[in-house]
Protein backbone atom coordinates (compact mmCIF):
# COMPACT_ATOMS: atom_id res chain seq x y z
CA UNK A 1 0.00 0.00 0.00
CA UNK A 2 1.24 3.35 -1.20
CA UNK A 3 2.03 6.36 2.00
CA UNK A 4 0.56 9.88 1.90
CA UNK A 5 4.54 10.59 0.91
CA UNK A 6 4.46 8.49 -2.08
CA UNK A 7 0.96 10.02 -3.29
CA UNK A 8 2.06 12.98 -2.65
CA UNK A 9 5.33 12.56 -4.55
CA UNK A 10 3.22 10.97 -7.81
CA UNK A 11 0.63 13.82 -7.59
CA UNK A 12 3.51 16.16 -7.88
CA UNK A 13 5.70 14.43 -10.66
CA UNK A 14 1.94 14.14 -12.69
CA UNK A 15 1.90 17.87 -12.20
CA UNK A 16 5.11 18.94 -12.89
CA UNK A 17 4.83 16.61 -15.85
CA UNK A 18 2.05 18.13 -17.25
CA UNK A 19 2.86 21.47 -16.82
CA UNK A 20 -0.16 22.25 -14.52
CA UNK A 21 2.54 22.73 -11.33
CA UNK A 22 4.07 25.39 -12.91
CA UNK A 23 0.74 27.16 -14.31
CA UNK A 24 -0.71 26.70 -10.48
CA UNK A 25 2.51 28.07 -9.01
CA UNK A 26 2.28 30.87 -11.41
CA UNK A 27 -1.29 32.03 -10.80
CA UNK A 28 -0.61 31.33 -7.12
CA UNK A 29 2.05 34.15 -7.05
CA UNK A 30 -0.27 37.15 -9.29
CA UNK A 31 -3.25 35.99 -6.61
CA UNK A 32 -0.91 36.79 -4.11
CA UNK A 33 0.67 39.74 -5.36
CA UNK A 34 -2.84 41.23 -6.48
CA UNK A 35 -4.19 40.50 -2.63
CA UNK A 36 -1.19 42.48 -1.19
CA UNK A 37 -1.02 45.27 -3.99
CA UNK A 38 -4.70 45.42 -4.26
CA UNK A 39 -4.31 49.37 -4.45
CA UNK A 40 -7.45 52.06 -3.92
CA UNK A 41 -8.24 54.48 -6.29
CA UNK A 42 -6.39 56.97 -4.27
CA UNK A 43 -3.27 54.81 -4.74
CA UNK A 44 -3.60 54.65 -8.17
CA UNK A 45 -3.77 58.18 -8.33
CA UNK A 46 -0.47 58.47 -6.88
CA UNK A 47 1.50 55.91 -9.72
CA UNK A 48 3.49 58.15 -11.18
CA UNK A 49 3.14 59.02 -14.77
CA UNK A 50 4.66 56.33 -17.18
CA UNK A 51 6.95 58.05 -19.48
CA UNK A 52 6.13 57.87 -23.85
CA UNK A 53 9.13 55.63 -24.04
CA UNK A 54 8.36 53.28 -21.17
CA UNK A 55 4.15 52.62 -22.48
CA UNK A 56 6.03 51.55 -25.74
CA UNK A 57 8.33 49.40 -24.35
CA UNK A 58 5.50 48.28 -22.09
CA UNK A 59 3.13 47.89 -24.97
CA UNK A 60 5.88 45.47 -27.04
CA UNK A 61 6.71 43.43 -23.98
CA UNK A 62 2.32 43.28 -22.93
CA UNK A 63 2.66 41.95 -26.48
CA UNK A 64 5.25 39.36 -26.02
CA UNK A 65 3.82 37.91 -22.71
CA UNK A 66 0.20 37.86 -24.29
CA UNK A 67 1.81 35.66 -27.66
CA UNK A 68 3.58 33.42 -25.33
CA UNK A 69 0.19 33.09 -23.00
CA UNK A 70 2.13 34.44 -19.84
CA UNK A 71 -1.26 35.24 -18.35
CA UNK A 72 0.08 35.33 -14.62
CA UNK A 73 2.82 37.30 -15.78
CA UNK A 74 0.57 40.32 -17.76
CA UNK A 75 -1.78 40.03 -14.67
CA UNK A 76 1.36 41.07 -12.26
CA UNK A 77 2.98 43.50 -14.90
CA UNK A 78 0.41 45.49 -15.91
CA UNK A 79 -0.73 46.73 -12.35
CA UNK A 80 2.89 46.62 -11.13
CA UNK A 81 4.32 48.92 -14.45
CA UNK A 82 1.46 51.48 -14.16
CA UNK A 83 0.48 50.47 -18.17
CA UNK A 84 -3.24 51.66 -18.50
CA UNK A 85 -5.14 47.96 -18.56
CA UNK A 86 -6.39 49.43 -22.43
CA UNK A 87 -4.06 49.35 -24.72
CA UNK A 88 -2.70 52.87 -25.93
CA UNK A 89 -1.32 51.69 -29.34
CA UNK A 90 -2.27 49.32 -31.78
CA UNK A 91 0.52 47.26 -33.72
CA UNK A 92 0.39 49.44 -36.71
CA UNK A 93 1.05 52.58 -34.75
CA UNK A 94 4.21 50.67 -32.64
CA UNK A 95 5.40 49.48 -35.88
CA UNK A 96 5.48 52.71 -38.05
CA UNK A 97 6.60 54.87 -34.52
CA UNK A 98 9.40 52.00 -34.11
CA UNK A 99 10.15 51.67 -38.40
CA UNK A 100 9.46 48.29 -37.87
CA UNK A 101 8.56 46.64 -41.48
CA UNK A 102 5.41 44.36 -41.72
CA UNK A 103 5.84 41.68 -43.76
CA UNK A 104 3.13 38.48 -44.07
CA UNK A 105 5.37 36.09 -41.33
CA UNK A 106 6.13 39.30 -39.05
CA UNK A 107 2.90 39.91 -38.96
CA UNK A 108 1.85 36.84 -36.96
CA UNK A 109 4.96 37.48 -34.08
CA UNK A 110 5.06 39.84 -31.50
CA UNK A 111 7.36 43.19 -32.39
CA UNK A 112 9.82 42.17 -30.31
CA UNK A 113 10.76 39.47 -32.04
CA UNK A 114 11.33 41.70 -35.70
CA UNK A 115 13.09 44.28 -33.43
CA UNK A 116 15.44 41.43 -32.10
CA UNK A 117 15.82 40.34 -35.56
CA UNK A 118 17.04 43.94 -37.25
CA UNK A 119 19.73 44.31 -33.98
CA UNK A 120 20.77 41.06 -34.93
CA UNK A 121 21.22 42.26 -38.65
CA UNK A 122 22.73 45.49 -37.18
CA UNK A 123 25.56 44.10 -35.49
CA UNK A 124 26.27 41.43 -38.21
CA UNK A 125 26.80 44.13 -40.70
CA UNK A 126 28.56 46.70 -38.81
CA UNK A 127 31.82 44.87 -38.75
CA UNK A 128 31.68 43.77 -42.34
CA UNK A 129 31.94 47.91 -42.87
CA UNK A 130 34.01 48.27 -40.63
CA UNK A 131 36.09 45.52 -42.60
CA UNK A 132 35.75 47.40 -46.00
CA UNK A 133 37.04 50.68 -44.85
Amino acid sequence: MASVEDLKDALRENLDRSGKLRQLKAQLRADVYNALHNASEADQKALPQVSNENLLINELIREYLVYNSYRGTVSVFLPESGQPAVRPFDRAFLASHLNVPEGPNSAQLPLLYSLVELAAKGHTQQPQAKAQQ
